[in-house]
């Protein structure tokens, strides 16, 4: 579901005359003030994360000019893309994009800039204005004529939800400190808003009887083989860039990334892994890869993600405490009030106060809608009963 058109970069606009920006020493207050006001406004609005991403895209782009753009939701447990987003980045950069984030040491790396105390960093500011320190620079520079550099992560909850990053061409000014602080202060707005907008859009058209699909991709990111129901999986992911490489040899976007990951996984000795994403219909699926032996390939299986792994997510997202996340369980499996309060040992009046705050949170006014949209909206028919057997065992 990441959008991938034509990028009039990778066509030779590193020879072309190099674009120039006006230098903004001041981001003038009536411009930082509107552009805050219309983050606030679309952090309500209730938006699908694919919508969401192309609204923000254009409120950033409004304040903040850049040649090229990557902006995507992430998996809060495993920090990969997920499926939603939008860019100018071409995709046959996709893997060298992603090996140089997990296997390249280098600065503003999406990870570090999560856990850091600011969430956004300038390229030129961090190598202490000289750029060709940086090997990712270095690398992009030469392909796609792009010179000044911007990243940031949407964190919100002490969780990542998005990621993006801006670029100038060659010539152009660098990101300066009145950008970087005006970005900086529209982050809580929007990574609270993308947080939410994970769970705006419920599953339609589900496929239920399908099951897991398993491929296998070299190296150089291409498919070697693949089942036909990984292939029905991986078109429910693809999105606009379908007329050029669904049937190609190359994997969509995210697993892509999530082979590269696996590799660098190995390489370190860690776990494989694993990862949650939706389809264009808004089916959750859990995909995982692993190494096969000691070549250089990549088993990757998708399927259909189980209750007890998207249950965590749409919980983080809505933003449920660990109290109220234990009402909402009681009340999955049809607990009353007064059972509620003598199994958690709180007043009958202080159990209603929590179900009044989730049913604020989640947007809802009675048990049965609650249940509805936090189980069965978000995953396939059935798998709200399983996650009520699970909670009651």
């Amino acid at each position: 579901m990441i959008l991938l058109p034509r990028n009039p970069l990778s066509e030779g606009v590193a020879g072309a005359a190099a674009k120039s920006y006006p230098r903004l020493t001041v981001v003038s207050s009536t411009t930082k003030e509107a552009t805050l006001a219309k983050a606030e406004e679309l952090a309500r609005a209730g938006l699908p994360a694919q919508r969401f991403l192309e609204a923000t895209r254009e409120i950033v782009a409004g304040a903040v000019p850049s040649d090229t753009f990557f902006y995507a939701a992430t998996d809060p447990g495993s920090g990969l893309a997920m499926g939603a987003g939008t860019t100018t980045l071409p995709h046959e950069i996709c893997s060298t994009f992603w090996d140089h984030e997990f296997f390249v040491p280098d600065y503003t790396k999406f990870a570090e800039l999560a856990d850091g105390r600011r969430h956004v960093a300038d390229l030129h500011a961090a190598t202490g204005g000289r750029p060709e320190r940086s090997p990712r620079w270095r690398e992009f520079a030469g392909l796609l004529g792009i010179d000044a550099e911007l990243r940031a992560t949407l964190t919100d909850g002490g969780l990542t939800w998005g990621i993006v990053q801006l670029n100038r061409t060659t010539g152009a000014s660098a990101f300066d400190g009145d950008e970087l602080d005006l970005v900086d202060s529209l982050l809580p707005h929007l990574a609270r808003g993308l947080r939410a907008a994970l769970t705006s859009e419920p599953a339609a058209g589900a496929v239920a009887d399908r099951g897991p699909g398993m491929a296998i991709v070299d190296r150089d990111g291409e498919l070697v083989s693949m089942t036909g129901e990984a292939e029905a999986w991986f078109a429910d992911l693809a999105t606009v860039d379908l007329g050029e490489r669904a049937r190609g040899p190359e994997p969509p976007y995210e697993i892509s990334q999530l082979a590269i990951s696996a590799r660098r996984r190995h390489e370190l000795g860690e776990r494989p892994p694993r990862m949650r994403m939706r389809t264009i219909g808004g089916m959750w699926l859990l995909a995982h890869a692993s190494v096969l032996g000691d070549s250089d390939q990549v088993a990757l299986v998708i399927e259909p993600a189980k209750a007890s792994e998207v249950a965590p997510l749409i919980v983080e997202a809505y933003g449920l405490t660990p109290r109220e996340l234990e009402v909402t369980r009681m009340i999955a499996r049809g607990t009353k009030t007064s059972e509620m309060a003598a199994q958690l040992f709180l007043s009958p009046h202080t159990v209603r106060d929590h179900i009044k705050a989730i049913f604020e949170k989640v947007g809802v006014s009675s048990r049965g809608e609650l249940t509805a949209t936090l189980f069965a909206d978000h995953y396939h028919p059935g798998l709200d009963q399983a996650f009520r057997a699970g909670a009651s065992a």
